[in-house]
């Protein structure tokens, strides 16, 4: 019995230790609650929207008033728009086959051209309160005008500002500065001469209106006045009235009805100009 309890201890410092058992297999994937999926995808952080947009068209214009004729426009449009600071540019061209409005038999055919640029600046201390300033210039052989330069400034109230659900603007905007135009004249068709420029000093009230009815269908209004107070008794008055069926999220179809309203024309113009577009509107 003696030797017997040294040969056991040998026997177990010998024995191979024992295996340990294998580790439990990965539990298999739980299907996720929709509601923890949902509080996911809105934890999510959202992509930052350039402040950058724009648009550009393709129109055909119907003409009356200083011009009888079916003309080609193009214009296009740019915003930078951030809390504080808001940049507009726009850029307007017609070039047209037209019959000026003094032939009786509108037989004889002219090439007419227009140019309209702007850009306003405007800087914002409130949602509601800003103060802006505006370039203008713009040329129109039709109606006798060689090169129109404006500048304007003053205080803008944005009365309305907000995205919809559908992710589409809603703007109602009114501006009220002083506003000076230089606008030099030339004949351009039949006898062309020289006609003498005119200036104008005017309060100017501008109304920019954003609003859409729905996904498809979108109304946008502009309307500006300027009554002078510089010389001879003047005023003039520009609209536009569009409407814009979307195709896709960036493809419209758009109506503009334009009208303009000068009571001191040059010689021979009329008062009123009235233009209708029927085209295609890519925004980006």
């Amino acid at each position: 019995m003696a030797l017997s309890l040294p040969l056991l201890l040998a026997a177990l410092a010998q024995a191979p230790e024992p295996t340990p058992p294998p580790a439990s297999a990965p539990a298999a994937p739980t299907c996720v609650d929709k509601e923890d999926l949902k509080a996911l995808c809105e934890n999510l952080p959202e992509e930052e929207a350039s402040p950058w947009t724009g648009s550009a068209a393709l129109s055909f214009m119907l003409l009356a008033g200083n011009s009888r004729a079916l003309a080609l426009t193009a214009n296009g449009l740019a915003e930078y728009r951030t809390d504080v600071w808001v940049a507009t540019f726009k850029l307007d061209g017609v070039l047209e086959t037209a019959a000026s409005a003094e032939e009786a038999d509108g037989d004889e055919d002219v090439v007419a051209e227009a140019l309209v640029a702007s850009v306003r600046g405007e800087r914002r201390f409130t949602p509601l309160l800003g103060v802006y300033a505006l370039a203008y210039g713009k040329t129109d052989h039709l109606a006798s005008v060689e090169l129109r330069l404006d500048g304007e400034a003053g205080i803008a109230f944005t009365l309305l500002e907000r995205d919809t659900p559908g992710g589409e603007e809603q703007l109602l905007r009114l501006d009220v500065g002083l506003h000076y135009s230089n606008e030099a004249r030339f004949q351009y068709f039949e006898d062309e001469q020289d006609l003498p420029s005119v200036d104008l000093l005017a309060p100017g009230g501008r109304l920019t209106f954003y609003y859409p009815f729905n996904e498809r269908l979108k109304f946008t209004q502009y309307l500006e006045v300027f009554p002078n107070i510089l010389g001879d008794s003047r005023f003039l008055a520009d609209s536009t009235t569009k409407f814009s069926t979307y195709i896709t999220h960036r493809l419209a179809l758009s109506t503009n009805l334009l009208v303009q309203i000068d009571t001191a024309p040059a010689a021979g113009k009329a008062v009123a100009d009235v233009a209708l577009t029927l085209g295609a509107e890519f925004e980006f």
